[in-house]
């Protein structure tokens, strides 16, 4: 598959999520990377109702269940009838979860300085360009990918 950059941007994506999973847990940050995105995601656009949450996180609704069951329990989320749609949830962050946001940015900071350390600024700049692009094209496409945009 060399020359491929298909498989390239997949193996960084795993290698990547795994140094995350780690300066995690090095910072005693017990959380999966689904639970990540959610706080992450709700912390910028809370509340969400769960569709709302499934579609920009990019997880089956009944997966989102199951993340936001254990969240509850832990204390990191909370869902609340939706006011407009006794049917529906809205979905936010309780203080303890909004708490963790400042150390997953500060590690997303150290984890992503050492993803580009082997890069010049230039190099940098270029690639982030080219990402961006690509990404552009494939949402024009219908696609989606959380925290993102």
């Amino acid at each position: 598959m060399e020359g491929r950059l298909g498989p390239s941007l997949l193996c960084v994506a795993r290698l990547l999520e795994r140094r995350l999973l780690r300066a995690m847990a090095g910072a005693g940050i017990a959380l999966t990377p689904a639970r990540a995105r959610v706080l992450i995601s709700l912390h910028f656009h809370a509340p969400l109702s769960q569709q709302e949450l499934a579609s920009r996180i990019d997880v089956e609704p009944s997966t989102l269940v199951g993340t936001l069951d254990v969240m509850e329990r832990e204390g990191l989320a909370r869902r609340e009838p939706n006011p407009s749609d006794r049917r529906a949830h809205l979905v936010t962050t309780t203080e303890k979860g909004e708490a963790l946001i400042p150390s997953l940015f500060g590690l997303w900071d150290v984890v992503e300085a050492e993803l580009v350390a082997a890069l010049d600024e230039e190099e940098r700049s270029r690639l982030q360009e080219s990402l961006a692009r690509i990404m552009e094209r494939l949402w024009a496409e219908g696609d989606s990918c959380s925290g993102a945009r």
